[in-house]
């Protein structure tokens, strides 16, 4: 008779997350879902899909089912909560934001134009400029404005300076990215665990030797999560966990406890803190505030009718 494992997870909330994205998904795309337990790091949920039944293949399944697996063009073998690594796309912009009032780049009051592009000029062809679009023209915008209608323009500017508005630059953007966890792996207690990446102008040397010199592009295209950002989506959980809970990264995990064949208790797995204190109070405050509006009056309005009060930020990236 073998240990008994106590897992984190909760039953209804896995299934109901594995539901949700088959019927969105319907066989015809790779997804993943992360629910953490934003005081601990607990992991809730866990959902790579499309899935497979262990079960079945512990018990033995017949080789035309297995084969059928293996040749699935959607991998159900490939753990993408953990290891797929994908840009962040926009949601990222909340640890943008962060550091940007950490760093105090910019009053959050402070409104910015946003025409729907931004156009830099080329140093060595005048007249020649380069443009970087953002979804659609967004007007004049906060920082509250700029999280809850996802406003590329605005992150740019903040990320990698503009005219009379400083930026980040790359250093601290890299700087306050692994803080919160990325292009590392926090640990998980499951095989296979990816870091991501943070690009930043040493990665640029060896990644693209044709064009070495990093510029102010690169890191826009990094402010809103492109550009050879790659995080995994239990990466994305827990930075989103460590802006809401105040400041703290959890080391997320699965195993709660381990208990003998008599049910004696033989292992209690207490939750770890990765880092504390990753940023003042009050900037993850008001932070948490721009990722409310999001829901009140942004690009995920969808979330509106939940029936207690949520913050979100929605991304999309290409890939």
């Amino acid at each position: 008779e073998g240990d008994s494992l106590v897992l984190t997870l909760d039953g209804d909330l896995q299934e109901a997350a594995y539901h949700t994205i088959d019927r969105y998904s319907k066989h015809e795309h790779g997804a993943s879902a992360v629910v953490l337990d934003v005081k601990s790091g607990a992991v809730r949920a866990l959902v790579s899909y499309p899935g497979f039944e262990s079960s079945r293949i512990g018990q033995g399944m017949p080789a035309d089912q297995f084969q059928a697996l293996l040749r699935d063009p959607l991998t159900p073998f490939f753990n993408r909560a953990i290891a797929g690594e994908f840009p962040s796309g926009s949601t990222i912009k909340p640890l943008i934001a962060t550091a940007a009032l950490e760093e105090g780049i910019i009053d959050p009051a402070k409104k910015i134009y946003d025409p729907g592009y931004i156009d830099i000029p080329n140093p060595y062809r005048p007249g020649e400029y380069t443009r970087f679009p953002d979804w659609r023209p967004q007007g004049w915008v906060d920082m509250y404005d700029a999280i809850a209608y996802s406003a590329n323009v605005y992150f740019y500017i903040i990320g990698g300076g503009y005219e009379d508005q400083k930026g980040l630059g790359i250093s601290a953007i890299v700087r306050f990215a692994r803080a919160f966890g990325l292009g590392e792996r926090l640990g998980i207690d499951l095989p296979g665990e990816k870091t991501g990446l943070v690009p930043d102008p040493e990665w640029k040397k060896i990644a693209e030797p044709d064009d070495p010199i990093w510029r102010v592009g690169d890191t826009y295209h990094v402010s809103i999560g492109q550009g050879g950002v790659k995080t995994t989506p239990l990466q994305m959980a827990s930075l989103t966990a460590a802006i809401a809970n105040g400041g703290t990264l959890w080391r997320p995990y699965l195993m709660e406890g381990r208990y003998n064949g008599e049910g004696d208790l033989m292992e209690r797995i207490l939750p770890g803190a990765i880092r504390t204190d990753l940023a003042d109070g009050a900037s993850l405050e008001i932070v948490r505030r721009g990722m409310r509006e999001t829901v009140i009056r942004g690009t995920a309005r969808l979330l509106h009718n939940v029936p207690v009060p949520v913050a979100a930020k929605t991304g999309t990236a290409q890939h």
